[in-house]
C-alpha cells in the first residue's frame, strides 16, 4: 500500500504542475516556482517531471500553446499570423513547422478540418505518464559525513575530464596518489533546464584519510558531501549511458520507492578508470540524496 500510495502522490504533484503551467501559459517558465508548488527539490525536480511526463516543461508550455493556438484556429476567427504572434512564434513558417510536427497537418488545413459541419479536428497526443518496467539494481545506504577535494567545471558535463585532469596533476605534483581513495563527480545543475555553458559540476578526489592542512592551491576546493540516507545505484557501462540510468531512477524507481529526493545534489563515485578500462566495463556507483515520504 504505501508503495501504491507515493506513486500516486507523485503523480498528482507533477500533474498539479501540468495545470501550473497551462493555466500560465503567456508567463515564461519559471522552474523555481514550478519545484516550489510541486514541493519537490529544486535539484531534482525537472528530472522527475521529464521522466514521469514524458517530456521537459518547456516542451509542455510549448506543447500547450500550440494546442491554444490550435482551438483558435478551429473557430476561424482570427488571422492565423496573429495567432502565430501570440503563441510566440516569430515567423509564421516557424509557427507553420511546428504547427504541423504536432498535428500533422498545416495550419490552414486545419482551419479547414474543423471549420467543416459534422468533423472534428484532429488533437494532438499527449505523452502518457512512463509505465515501462525496468529492474534496477538499488540500495539504501547510510553514509557519514566525507571530505573530498575538487575542482570547479562549468560548461558541459561532457567535459568535466578537463577538470578532472587538472585535479590529477595537483595530485601527482604532491605526491598524494597512494592516498587517494576514488574519484567523484559531484553535479548541481540538470542539464536539460540549465544552458551547457552554464553548467557546474566538481571533479573531485577522496583520499583515505582527509589532508592535515587545507591545498595551497586555490583551484583545489575542499567539499563535504553531506551524511545522510542515499539511493545507490550500480551502473556498468560507457558514461554516455548514464542519462538513461537517470531517467529510470526518477521515473521508475522513485515514485515507487517510499522515499523522495532530498534538496541535495547527485553526484557519481568511479569505481575503475576510463584510461585502462574497456567503456562496456566502466562502473559507476550513482549516489541520490534520499528522505522518507
Amino acid at each position: 500500500m504505501r508503495k501504491s500510495k507515493t506513486e500516486q502522490n507523485y503523480r498528482r504533484r507533477v500533474q498539479q504542475v501540468h495545470r501550473l503551467i497551462a493555466a500560465s501559459l503567456d508567463e515564461p517558465v519559471d522552474i523555481a516556482t514550478l519545484a516550489k508548488a510541486s514541493a519537490f527539490s529544486l535539484y531534482h525536480f525537472h528530472r522527475i517531471y521529464t521522466a514521469l511526463m514524458g517530456e521537459t516543461v518547456a516542451d509542455t508550455h510549448r506543447r500547450l500553446r500550440l494546442d491554444r493556438a490550435a482551438a483558435q484556429i478551429a473557430r476561424g476567427s482570427l488571422p492565423i499570423t496573429h495567432i502565430a504572434m501570440e503563441a510566440g512564434y516569430e515567423t509564421p513558417q516557424s509557427f507553420s513547422r511546428a504547427f504541423k510536427h504536432q498535428f500533422s497537418l498545416s495550419p490552414a488545413q486545419y482551419r479547414k478540418v474543423g471549420t467543416q459541419p459534422d468533423c472534428q479536428a484532429p488533437v494532438s497526443i499527449y505523452p502518457p505518464i512512463c509505465t515501462e518496467i525496468i529492474k534496477m539494481n538499488i540500495t539504501i545506504e547510510t553514509r557519514e559525513e566525507a571530505i573530498v577535494y575538487g575542482v570547479r567545471h562549468i560548461g558541459p558535463y561532457t567535459g568535466i575530464q578537463q577538470a578532472f585532469h587538472q585535479l590529477w596533476q595537483w595530485v601527482t605534483a604532491n605526491h598524494l596518489e597512494s592516498q587517494g581513495k576514488c574519484g567523484i563527480g559531484i553535479y548541481y545543475n540538470d542539464p536539460i533546464t540549465t544552458a551547457p555553458e552554464k553548467c557546474q559540476s566538481d571533479a573531485c578526489i577522496q583520499f583515505i584519510q582527509p589532508l592535515e592542512n587545507e591545498p595551497e592551491d586555490k583551484n583545489i576546493r575542499t567539499i563535504k558531501l553531506a551524511a545522510g540516507r542515499y539511493a545507490r545505484y550500480r551502473h556498468t557501462g560507457p558514461y554516455n549511458t548514464l542519462e538513461q540510468a537517470y531517467n529510470t531512477f526518477y521515473g521508475q524507481w522513485l515514485p515507487d520507492s517510499g522515499y523522495e529526493c532530498a534538496d541535495l545534489p547527485p553526484f557519481e563515485i568511479y569505481i575503475n578508470s576510463p584510461y585502462d578500462t574497456p567503456e562496456a566495463d566502466l562502473i559507476t556507483d550513482i549516489y541520490m540524496p534520499v528522505k522518507d515520504k
